[in-house]
């Protein structure tokens, strides 16, 4: 198992309303992000700051899987449009931290 963590940000005045759609959620799209290996996934916010860390099997599960049901992930895309954005790299992906330590 894998560990992912992203950080990003919510549009101004969009917090409450980011939250609602997560908390929401469409059955097919948390069976998706299952069937990809995901687990124990967590959204913190401060402010307009959020963080999000996640369990899962590996990147190449998750991408075969979401590119299978892409109709599911492009209406959650949609759902979510305008609310929040990801930080990113010089690519355009988002930026992957690192691990750095570990109490278990």
């Amino acid at each position: 198992m894998e560990s992912f963590c992203w950080k990003g940000h919510v549009n101004p005045g969009k917090l409450e309303e980011y939250a609602a759609k997560h908390n929401a959620m469409c059955r097919q799209m948390e069976e998706l992000m299952r069937a990809a290996g995901m687990r124990n996934y967590s959204i913190w916010a401060n402010g307009e700051d959020t963080i999000g860390y996640y369990e899962y099997l590996g990147p190449e599960r998750k991408a075969e899987v979401y590119e299978q049901h892409r109709d599911i992930l492009d209406a959650w895309n949609k759902n979510m449009e305008g609310l929040s954005g990801m930080d990113l790299d010089e690519d355009g992906k988002p930026k992957v931290w690192k691990m750095i330590w570990l109490m278990e």
